[in-house]
């Protein structure tokens, strides 16, 4: 993997402060952590957009596997990055749909969270009703991460079909009326929710993976969840600008300059 200038500098200087043998030693403890992907468990009902999610933090063009009803495995999934380096992805079964099910599922959850290296859970934002969402992560999901609750990253997507207010297609962008009300709206239930499960607010971020929105926020509250394993990951999410006007791209980016 070629490194950047800033980076090739630092590792020359590296080399030149540890001399070749310990310089040598440290190189291939540094191979031997990256060739280990940091796991990503990701939760979420159908229909809450965890493929485009991921796709979109990633710059990939990936399906996760959706976990099959009375299945007694997580779906795992080791994916190359573009930018290199790899990445695992646990997809989990959705809770809250079956209640027999839930039973076998929560003893997924029990041998598979406590090994992540950071848990997502996603929710559908632009639903008034997420109490059943909220019981789930309070009751199930924190309870069996214990004192790993630091690595719950909880994602409100979709946050684009928020009204009143309408997205602006040309710039790819809600308008400000939108913008005002998803504002309002999320941070309403980034403290909601922060409060009913004990977790800091920045630990929920809301976005939309299809229109490509905040997704910043949402990769770096996975990065800081992350803990040690956050400098893994690709700091490259896929470009909202692609998706606006071709006639306003160059001006939107010159603006992002600016």
């Amino acid at each position: 993997m070629e490194l950047s200038p800033k980076i090739q500098e630092i590792v020359d200087n590296l080399r030149k402060l540890l001399g070749g043998e310990e310089f040598r030693f440290f190189e291939s403890s540094v191979q031997k952590e990256i060739a280990k992907p940091p796991k990503v468990a990701i939760i979420g009902k159908t229909g809450v957009g965890k493929s485009t999610t991921i796709n979109a933090l990633f710059g990939l063009q990936e399906k996760v596997s959706h976990t099959t009803h009375g299945t007694t495995e997580a779906s795992k999934k080791i994916i190359e990055l573009p930018q290199g380096g790899k990445l695992e992805v646990i997809d989990m079964p959705g809770l809250g749909e079956d209640i027999e099910l839930d039973k076998e599922y929560t003893e997924i959850y029990q041998r598979t969270l406590p090994e992540a290296d950071v848990v997502l859970y996603v929710i559908q934002g632009n639903l008034k009703a997420l109490t059943e969402d909220e019981k789930i992560l309070r009751d199930i999901v924190q309870n069996v991460m214990g004192n790993l609750k630091g690595r719950l990253v909880v994602g409100l997507n979709q946050v684009d079909k928020i009204g009143p207010g309408t997205w602006n297609t040309r710039f790819n962008f809600p308008s400000p009326e939108q913008e005002d009300n998803i504002n309002r709206r999320c941070q309403y239930i980034q403290e909601k929710l922060s409060s009913a499960l004990s977790i800091e607010v920045e630990q929920v971020e809301y976005y939309s993976a299809e229109k490509r929105y905040r997704l910043y926020n949402l990769l770096t509250a996975i990065i800081k969840a992350s803990g040690n394993v956050g400098w893994k990951f690709t700091i490259n999410p896929a470009d909202p600008i692609a998706l606006a006007d071709p006639s306003l791209q160059d001006f939107l980016r010159q603006q992002l300059k600016g």
